[in-house]
């Protein structure tokens, strides 16, 4: 399997048209079509240092590598086996769900079809999405924001997260020989749309997520944020289509926006949440580079007692898993909450359940999945550090450093934008519940979770708001 071509400046404009014609699509524009695109052969890349300093742990977070020189024609395709075209297939999602994201590509029109079938299943070295590639996929999403100010932190939140983790889990696949999604291109052509080639597709993907997941420590990881985007983005499709007093809540945050000024005024906003959610998938690049090899189980012979290196590799296992535990428990918090409503009645107070033990265990469960994951990067780089024999530890830190950094800035940045959401709720809820026994019982069992201390000016705005959870 080729690996996935860089971003063609052709490609690069689409993206564009696509980000400014979303605006269009959630006033009624149905569909778009797209186009083809075929890109000339590149030279034997070499690493892309994208920050300064040594760059030897990710040598292989370069330009990925197109065979083949430049298809002009089918007769051309014809006369050289190496001639590849490349389709570039800009996505349209739902329309309350996210926007196209990046181009998903593939090798088509091969002359050997047999052998790449063969070649498939064979594992390959592991070559991971570029920088601007993520960065792109970080930003495409959040230009949601233009059309409803709120969809930039909510639906752009959750398909960033989701996209590009999904592109890093799928590197990860196909360089172990279980690619996901395979002939998915294909069976949603435009040209033919085949219903049994997509559920084989989904089949076959299951299938090799159930042998990967427990074999790759990586893969296991960036699955748990690819879970947390998709999961998100359903609820949140879900929430809107549903609950009525939610679509309120949205034309409340998207007149407060009007007031300040025209949506190009949003930009700055706009792009810091890019940048953000960046940050936040940044500890999957580390763990996808470094942790090549190491599964989710624990070998045979390898106990506690076994060294600071043995040591290491258990708790960066035990943290990824984590990750996903805390992940899942914002998730039943939202299905706790929202069966609770839907029986009680939407002013009821929800106490059963999760809620119990955790007064908000959505906003106290995220904090728990991105802080974990953001441990797991610095776990990472301690046990690959502990376990070179050549003494390499102190130019791995130092190639490591930038996205350690930047991992630090996403989980401190979600951890202030949860804390603070977890603030406002429980002032809403100390106005509303505060007065009944209820409520007061129930605050001495649960846990807050993570919050701070509010100031008048946040107080107001969380009145004005209303219940966001």
């Amino acid at each position: 399997m080729l690996p996935s071509p860089p971003i063609s400046a052709n490609s690069w404009r689409r993206c564009i048209k696509l980000s400014v014609m979303c605006t269009l699509l959630f006033d009624g524009a149905s569909a778009f079509s797209h186009g083809r695109a075929f890109v000339p052969a590149l030279p034997a890349a070499t690493p892309l240092p994208y920050f300064s300093g040594s760059v030897s742990p990710f040598e292989r977070v370069h330009r990925p590598l197109i065979a083949g020189p430049l298809a002009m024609s089918a007769e051309r395709t014809h006369e050289t086996s190496k001639a590849t075209s490349i389709r570039r297939s800009p996505i349209i999602p739902m329309a309350l769900g996210a926007l196209a994201l990046t181009s998903f590509t593939a090798a088509a029109n091969a002359a050997k079809k047999g052998a790449a079938a063969a070649a498939s299943e064979v594992a390959a070295p592991l070559v991971l999405p570029t920088i601007p590639r993520l960065a792109l996929v970080c930003l495409l999403p959040t230009l949601l924001g233009y059309a409803r100010s709120e969809y930039g932190v909510s639906y752009g939140y959750g398909t960033a997260m989701a996209a590009s983790s999904y592109l890093i889990l799928s590197s990860i696949a196909t360089a172990a020989g279980l690619p996901l999604l395979p002939g998915i291109q294909e069976s949603l052509s435009f040209k033919s749309f085949e219903a049994a080639g997509i559920l084989t597709s989904l089949s076959t993907t299951l299938k090799n997520l159930r042998a990967l997941l427990p074999k790759s420590l990586p893969a296991f990881h960036a699955f748990a944020l690819f879970f947390y985007g998709t999961r998100l983005d359903l609820f949140l499709f879900y929430r809107e289509a549903f609950l009525p007093r939610f679509r309120a809540m949205r034309e409340r945050i998207e007149e407060r926006a009007k007031k300040q000024g025209g949506r190009l005024k949003r930009t700055p906003f706009i792009l810091s949440c890019a940048f953000l959610y960046f940050c936040m998938m940044s500890p999957l690049l580390v763990t996808g580079q470094l942790c090549e090899g190491v599964g989710m189980a624990c070998p045979p012979g390898l106990a506690l007692g076994g060294g600071l290196t043995s040591i290491l590799e258990q708790s960066l296992r035990s943290t990824v898993a984590v990750a996903l535990l805390g992940f899942l428990l914002g998730a039943l918090g939202d299905l706790n909450k929202t069966l609770g409503k839907a029986i009680q009645g939407e002013d009821a107070l929800i106490t059963g359940g999760i809620f119990r033990f955790f007064r908000h265990p959505n906003y106290t469960g995220e904090v728990i999945g991105w802080v974990s994951s953001c441990f797991a990067a610095f776990l990472a780089v301690a046990w690959k550090a502990s376990a070179d024999a050549g003494g390499g530890s102190l130019a791995l830190s130092k190639s490591m450093a930038p996205y350690l950094l930047l991992s630090v800035m996403g989980a401190t940045g979600i951890s202030f934008v949860l804390a603070t959401a977890t603030t406002g709720l429980e002032f809403r809820q100390n106005e509303k519940y505060g007065d009944t026994d209820e409520y007061k019982d129930w605050i001495k069992k649960s846990w807050v979770g993570f919050k701070m201390t509010p100031t008048q000016q946040e107080e107001k705005e969380a009145d004005e708001e209303g219940s966001e959870e």
